[in-house]
């Protein structure tokens, strides 16, 4: 080895000499590299590099665990041998043999989860985390067939956070093996954009709030007469830069003369006078540490996490974990030829989305329009085109996030909310000006245009999310749009479409789902066979044709002026694209709605309405009804998933080819038959599904297992189905991170070692416990499930850096009692889910004409009431689900008297003043609901009747109940709300009683 080395320039070295074809380390170093060698053997190198530019030195350790699984142990122990360092920056790089995660193989036998819990215990005893890398995933292949194949991620790289915070702009490279049967792991600790015409950005932070002399600014830069509103905000926007750059140099000078300060201070000999300057001197440090922590907040994009926790190094250690995940490292240029060059990635990326936002035209969209009826009426139209005022302006700007991302001017949300009573007036008179068309949307609809990795090591577009980053001002404007928008999106938008209409929620469609694709399963005989259609769309807003959206909306009877506002806002942006900081050439689009602007969900639904009438014209081709008394359901919409439902033929598959091309010639939508996918009733045979396959041009079956993310086929073992909500509560960084917005690195020490108490109360209210709250809202799980999750909440919240479980000083049902009781107000998962399921109830109770009310309706309880109903015969697991949750809704509901005709008189809960809310008294023949013991006539209660029938204490309670002046239908109330809405809060207090229970 030495001979190699210095082949390559490397005179200095160490070499540990292999055994046999097992092992053997090399270490070796150039002149210009200062290296001190700290230790090593046959399992490691350890040493320590002097960076002379950076001013400081760094520990690198080389290692290779012991391959044998029963001797692992022994690499653990010595990582923990070699963990004597902890205040210096510390990486560690090489072969574990080992992996965290069982998403790290593929193939073979299944990896023990003891000894990767031994790895991960190592790791955080060790206070190290994974850094991830770029290249391929997996890192070791045995290189046999696909039938014995194995594919093991063994390399990989570790470091704590002070090496971290040293070299935030790091790249760990997979190199490609082709000898090895290994991945070279090649480390860049200098790795830097490459570009030399980076240009800071202004941005307007959220820390400069903290800072006495702010808001005196901003005043005093708004106060400048300006003819012009937007000259104004660049006044503003340049004035603040100064000021910040003033203000940065002073803080350095600042927190130095307070630690001089202190450290003088507690040198003196206690007194009164010492001990208070010393509380002094701290209040000013502690505010400077403030204004870290909201720095790094704004950069972190912990949304779950609130400022004032001391969690700096926390929101420190997201955020450059963020930077690093959104790096762009390479593109494909088109040509199979990757280029690392930002100046021709910038050019790639801009090319990229001038064709995608690039019009094809509208085909003849006659078909489409004769199915949309005119539901807009003229009072509607009114109600949109009504005055603009302040209120509706400062509404749209306080529904937004504070800390969301600015967009190209550099003022976010939190500037507006902050200094609203400086700017508000002449903010909301600019909002209303463009509003009225008195002032062009040009000027303020720039849009920049970020890429968001969809895969690890991403390198052609097609791997990023575009997310658009408007100016706030001119999301304030969409935001007034889209808040009367959504006054009568119910009204031209189909039941089958639940996303972003008010009064409709994604659990509709998942419940209406799981209910059809459970019919079809169980479907074993008859002569028709049906299959459901999963629709892949390709990059469905960016593909939106205005012109069609223009159509549709005139078809629906919208006026003019209100589509022009709206067509205002889609055609009067310009993009750039932001790669790696660095600003691309701008462009102008031709189509497309951007993600990021408020319009652009609504306007999408919009588009979609087209399928939606395409597929209500022409339902002898499409549709199921799972019962014969049942609506009939052709499709069911999320935003841009499309489920669609048909029977089983030929002629109807090419039917629904040809209903989707017209769709798509129109809309400008492009449908992914490769990627969508099918899936058959059980009596569909093979012919037919061959033949529907052939026509559709689809391949693969639709695996049932997802649907909106949630499985939808469920067997026997629910927490091998579940399973997946105990892995988002383990260390899976990007998952986690994609699906909940959660910390980086999962529940893993350095969680525990950067935040604060506080900050973990948090991350388990907001983030751990709200990770199974979707699959709850729809499924029972098992109770034994809901203890484990608990119990990885209840070891994250006692944990330390030393001890992965630490001491349990209380139960989790100790803890999870409410705060006034005793408790830290952490849920009881299992009754959470009851609370949840019971909202589902109460909605089947109050919107029974939905789209899902009717389905359940229809199958499980045809003749009568949700509360009367019986579990039926072969019933789903989500029927079974909300079912259970009967019992919760029977504890708090009673009846408004009203009419009184439909409550039971003997059966129901309608009696106040009584402790069981309902009579006691042996049932009359001839008295069967309220309403016979209320005069018609009169509208009042028949007094002697009742005295004669009941007890004088029930005759008094009923007497005093007042009647309605107006015969009005009988409603049911919620007693634990003062509204008598049904809430999951109050149904969880409910349960949480210690005398109530709902038994499964």
């Amino acid at each position: 080895m030495e001979r190699v080395r210095k082949r390559y320039g490397f005179h200095n070295g160490i070499d540990v000499e292999a055994n046999g074809r097992s092992g053997g380390l090399s270490l070796g170093w150039k002149n210009s590299v200062q290296v001190t060698l700290r230790s090593f053997s046959a399992r490691h190198i350890d040493f320590i590099i002097k960076d002379d530019s950076a001013g400081f030195s760094w520990r690198c350790t080389r290692i290779y665990g012991n391959p044998e699984a029963h001797r692992r142990h022994e690499t653990w122990d010595l990582l923990k041998c070699l963990n004597d360092s902890p205040d210096m920056p510390w990486v560690i790089l090489g072969d574990f043999n080992e992996i965290l995660l069982a998403s790290e193989k593929q193939g073979g036998l299944q990896r023990s989860q003891r000894q990767m819990d031994q790895f991960q215990n190592a790791l955080e005893e060790c206070e190290l985390g994974d850094i991830g890398s770029n290249g391929p995933w997996f890192t070791w292949e045995n290189g046999r067939r696909s039938e014995s194949n194995m594919r093991v991620r063994l390399d990989r790289g570790v470091a704590n956070n002070l090496w971290l915070t040293c070299f935030p702009e790091f790249d760990l490279h997979h190199l490609p093996h082709s000898i090895s049967d290994h991945c070279p792991i090649l480390l860049d600790t200098t790795a830097r954009s490459h570009s030399s015409n980076k240009v800071w950005h202004f941005c307007f932070e959220a820390s400069w709030l903290l800072e006495e002399s702010c808001e005196a600014t901003v005043r005093e830069l708004w106060n400048v007469q300006k003819d012009d509103f937007l000259d104004k905000l660049d006044h503003v926007t340049s004035g603040l830069d100064a000021w910040f750059k003033r203000t940065k140099k002073a803080k350095k000078l600042t927190v130095e003369m307070l630690n001089q300060k202190l450290d003088r201070l507690n040198e003196l000999a206690p007194s009164d006078e010492v001990l208070g300057d010393i509380v002094d001197t701290k209040l000013e440090l502690n505010l400077e540490m403030d204004k870290d922590e909201l720095y790094w907040e704004q950069r972190a994009r912990s949304n779950w996490l609130q400022f004032g926790d001391r969690n700096t190094t926390y929101f420190h250690r997201s955020a450059t974990q963020r930077k690093k995940k959104n790096k762009v490292s390479r593109l494909d240029d088109g040509n199979n030829s990757m280029t690392t060059d930002e100046g021709k990635m910038g050019e790639i990326a801009r090319e990229y989305f001038t064709s995608l936002f690039n019009s094809k035209g509208v085909g003849d969209c006659g078909e489409i329009l004769s199915g949309i009826n005119r539901c807009i009426t003229d009072e509607m139209n009114s109600a949109l085109e009504r005055e603009f005022t302040k209120d509706e302006v400062f509404a749209a700007l306080n529904s937004m996030s504070l800390l969301k991302a600015a967009g190209a001017d550099g003022l976010g949300v939190v500037f507006y909310k902050r200094f609203w009573k400086i700017v508000g007036d002449e903010v909301a008179l600019f909002c209303i000006k463009v509003l009225k068309g008195e002032y062009q949307l040009d000027r303020i609809n720039h849009t920049r245009i970020v890429l968001i990795p969809k895969v690890d090591d991403p390198s052609s577009m097609s791997n990023f999310r575009p997310i658009s980053l408007c100016n706030v001002i001119y999301k304030i404007i969409s935001k007034v749009l889209v808040i009367r928008f959504q006054d009568v999106l119910p009204v031209c938008i189909d039941e089958a479409q639940s996303a972003f209409v008010p009064g409709r929620l994604i659990t509709d469609n998942v419940l209406a789902a799981f209910e059809i694709l459970h019919s079809l399963r169980n479907k074993r005989q008859g002569k028709k066979s049906y299959f459901a259609l999963k629709l892949d769309m390709s990059k469905a807003y960016d593909r939106v044709e205005w012109d069609f959206l223009d159509v549709v909306m005139r078809r629906m009877g919208f006026s003019d002026l209100w589509v022009s506002r709206i067509m205002k806002c889609v055609s009067t942006v310009t993009y750039s694209v932001v790669l790696n900081g660095n600003v691309g050439q701008s462009f102008r689009p031709s189509r497309g709605l951007r993600q990021g602007d408020p319009l652009s969900p609504f306007l999408f639904l919009i588009c979609s309405e087209g399928l939606s009438s395409l597929l209500r014209k022409n339902e002898d081709y499409v549709g199921v009804r799972i019962t014969r008394s049942a609506p009939r359901v052709s499709h069911l919409f999320f935003a841009d998933d499309s489920l669609i439902f048909g029977e089983c033929s030929a002629r109807g598959a090419r039917k629904i080819q040809d209903l989707l091309l017209t769709y798509a010639s129109c809309s400008g939508q492009l449908v992914n038959f490769d990627k969508s996918a099918i899936f058959f009733s059980t009596n569909t045979g093979d012919v037919e599904k061959a033949d529907v396959r052939r026509v559709l041009g689809i391949t693969q079956g639709f695996n049932p297992e997802k649907y909106l993310g949630l499985p939808i086929i469920v067997g026997r073992n629910r927490k091998k189905a579940f399973s997946v909500l105990k892995d988002k509560s383990f260390a899976n960084p990007d998952k986690i991170q994609e699906v909940c917005n959660s910390p980086p690195l999962g529940i893993s020490i350095w969680c525990t070692k950067f935040l604060s108490q506080g900050g973990k109360e948090v991350l388990i209210k907001a983030v751990l416990q709200a990770i199974p709250v979707y699959t709850m809202s729809c499924f029972l799980l098992p109770k034994s499930f809901c203890q484990e999750l608990e119990q990885i909440f209840a070891n994250f919240w006692w944990q330390n850096s030393k001890d992965k479980r630490g001491i349990h000083w209380c139960t989790w049902s100790e803890l999870s009692k409410l705060k006034e009781w005793g408790g830290l107000g952490f849920r009881d998962l299992s009754k959470f889910n009851v609370a949840l399921l019971a909202k589902q109830g109460w909605r089947l109770l109050l919107n029974p004409s939905s789209l899902v009310g009717r389905l359940l309706r229809a199958k499980y309880y045809p003749s009568t009431s949700f509360l009367k109903a019986r579990l039926g015969h072969n019933p789903s697991l989500t029927w079974r689900s909300i079912w259970s949750a009967r019992g919760l809704l029977e504890l708090g509901l009673r009846w408004k008297v009203g009419n009184g005709g439909s409550i039971s008189v003997w059966n129901d809960f309608w009696l106040p003043g009584n402790p069981l809310h309902r009579v006691t008294t042996q049932a009359v023949e001839g008295i069967e609901f309220v309403s016979d013991l209320i005069d018609p006539h009169s509208n009042t209660w028949r007094y002697d009747l009742i005295s004669s029938i009941f007890s004088p204490t029930e005759a008094e309670q009923i007497l005093c109940i007042p009647l309605p002046h107006d015969s009005q239908p009988d409603t049911l109330v919620w007693q634990g709300e003062h509204t008598g809405v049904y809430s999951t809060r109050s149904g969880y207090r409910y349960l949480l009683r210690p005398s109530e229970g709902i038994s499964e």
